[in-house]
């Protein structure tokens, strides 16, 4: 497949060395503002065409002196590694041009704009694939091993603890602190990190919460009661049919880790970084992980997530579970923020 990158920070360019790592991919094209960001995707990916826009490279025009594309259906797969506030719009174009879209998280503010994207993608017969790249990882695995059948009726309970002594910082060429703009990022940590989390509860747990509550903290400290903003600490209560997830996520800890653990009625599993500990009816288990703190793009992840995308681009009657995880993931993210305007009440999801 040939795959246009848009946007080309941190999670652009680490994209780079993530598609090397895939047989059947190559990046043809990549999309970003900056004359810097332009320069360094041509010194990467000198077979490469560079775009100042979207709009320029659905066209089919090449920005600068760099080779032109043979038209727009030279890329079959538009993969938006852009800041959140770019992605409805850029996913909407692509999808309507006739590609096939990645796109990282959040793939929208609201449940209206993923209803909308879910149903051009349906529409066009091209597959919209958020970038869940968490579903991937180890600590995934770890976790997903001791979920119970869902014959047994068992109820679980799922704690995550994510603590950051600050938020990620972008390229210098592109407003680095581009997370802490309300604007551009949308909301805070909830929406940034909490997307993972939210989405590893709903294939743990197999459904969606029934009520969902949240508190949270803003910049400056003050509680989020008002209108979405920056939000720099988020407590999150999700009520499944089958049990309870809690999250904690923090951008103003003093530590930083990563913890999940899942107890079930055969015991319990928890992910402390590197390392896992499993408590069953053997005994205690403990083993070694790779630590999800290691790198904040996860390449390793990559092929894996690639190859699920690639089984449901050929396999229409699998696109559905992609899209319906898009949605779900954007509706609970709302509804928490609902929530915590209404100093942290349980919320359906709308």
């Amino acid at each position: 497949m040939k795959v246009a990158l848009v946007g080309f920070g941190t999670a652009g360019e680490a994209r780079v060395a993530a598609y090397r790592t895939v047989p059947d991919a190559s990046v043809v094209a990549v999309v970003d503002p900056s004359p810097l960001r332009r320069a360094r995707a041509a010194a990467l990916l000198p077979g490469a065409t560079v775009h100042a826009d979207l709009d320029a490279l659905l066209a089919g025009r090449a920005a600068g002196a760099v080779d032109v594309l043979d038209g727009v259906d030279a890329v079959d797969v538009v993969d938006i590694c852009a800041p959140p506030v770019f992605h409805v719009p850029y996913a909407r174009a692509a999808l309507a041009s006739g590609h096939h879209v990645i796109c990282e998280k959040p793939v929208a503010f609201t449940g209206d704009e993923a209803r909308e994207l879910v149903t051009l993608s349906r529409q066009r017969g091209r597959l919209f694939y958020p970038v869940h790249n968490y579903v991937f990882s180890p600590m995934m695995e770890a976790l997903a091993e001791a979920v119970p059948r869902p014959a047994d009726g068992v109820p679980m309970e799922l704690t995550i603890e994510i603590l950051r002594p600050r938020h990620a910082v972008g390229v210098e060429a592109w407003q680095a602190d581009w997370r802490t703009d309300a604007a551009v990022a949308g909301g805070g940590i909830l929406l940034d990190h909490g997307t993972h989390c939210v989405y590893m509860a709903t294939r743990l747990f197999g459904a969606t919460p029934e009520k969902v509550a949240c508190v949270m903290r803003r910049a400056g400290g003050t509680a989020a009661a008002g209108d979405r903003a920056v939000d720099v600490r988020a407590d999150l209560r999700m009520e499944f049919p089958n049990g309870v997830c809690e999250i904690v996520l923090s951008w103003i800890s003093e530590v930083r880790s990563n913890r999940y653990r899942l107890s079930t009625g055969a015991g319990t599993v928890d992910v402390l970084d590197d390392l896992v500990v499993v408590d069953g009816p053997g005994g205690r288990v403990e083993r070694g992980l790779m630590s999800p703190t290691a790198s904040s793009t996860h390449e390793e992840w990559f092929a894996a997530m690639f190859a699920d995308f690639t089984e449901a681009v050929g396999d229409r009657t699998k696109r559905e579970r992609p899209l319906d995880e898009a949605l779900s993931t954007v509706l609970i993210t709302e509804a928490a923020y609902r929530s915590a305007r209404q100093g942290g009440l349980p919320v359906g999801l709308g």
